[in-house]
C-alpha cells in the first residue's frame, strides 16, 4: 500500500501519523493493498475544489474523491485552517478531529457515504471501531 501524502507539515502532524489512519483505515475496509492520496491544501484552493466538484462556493475541511477502481481508492483534500476552525467549534482537539477526518474521508473512498440515517450509523459504527483500535497512532 502507498499513501501519497502532499504538505503533511501544514497539517502540524508527521506524515508518518497522517499514513498510519489511513492505513489503519485501509485495512478496517479490507483493502490493505490500495493506494491513498492525501494533501494539505489552504482554504483557497479547497474552496475553489469545493465551489468546481460539489457547486458549493465556501470552504470546507476535507474533500474524497474516490477512484474510478483498481487499486487506486482515491485521493484527499484537508484544509488545516479550517480543520481547526471546526474541532474548536465541536469542541474537539485538533488532533481528533484531523484523525476523524482521515479515518471518516478512507471510509468514503471505500464506499461509505451518510445519504441516509442508515448510512451514517454505519459510517458512524465504523469511524468508531477504527478511531478506538488498541493504540492510536502519536
Amino acid at each position: 500500500m502507498a499513501v501519497r501524502v502532499t504538505a503533511a507539515g501544514s497539517s502540524g502532524f508527521g506524515e508518518q501519523w497522517v499514513k498510519n489512519w489511513a492505513k489503519k483505515t485501509a485495512f478496517a475496509l479490507g483493502r490493505p493493498k490500495d493506494d491513498i492520496g492525501i494533501v494539505f491544501v489552504g482554504a483557497t484552493k479547497i474552496r475553489t475544489l469545493n465551489r468546481e466538484y460539489r457547486a458549493k462556493d465556501r470552504p470546507t475541511d476535507v474533500l474524497s474523491f474516490p477512484a474510478d477502481g483498481g487499486a487506486d481508492m482515491g485521493d484527499i483534500f484537508i484544509a488545516p485552517a479550517i480543520a481547526r476552525v471546526k474541532a474548536a467549534e465541536r469542541g474537539s482537539r485538533y488532533k481528533d478531529y484531523l484523525a476523524l477526518l482521515i479515518v471518516h474521508s478512507v471510509l468514503h473512498l471505500g464506499g461509505y457515504d451518510h445519504h441516509t440515517d442508515k448510512e451514517s450509523k454505519a459510517m458512524a459504527k465504523m469511524e468508531k471501531k477504527i478511531l478506538n483500535l488498541n493504540a492510536q497512532p502519536e
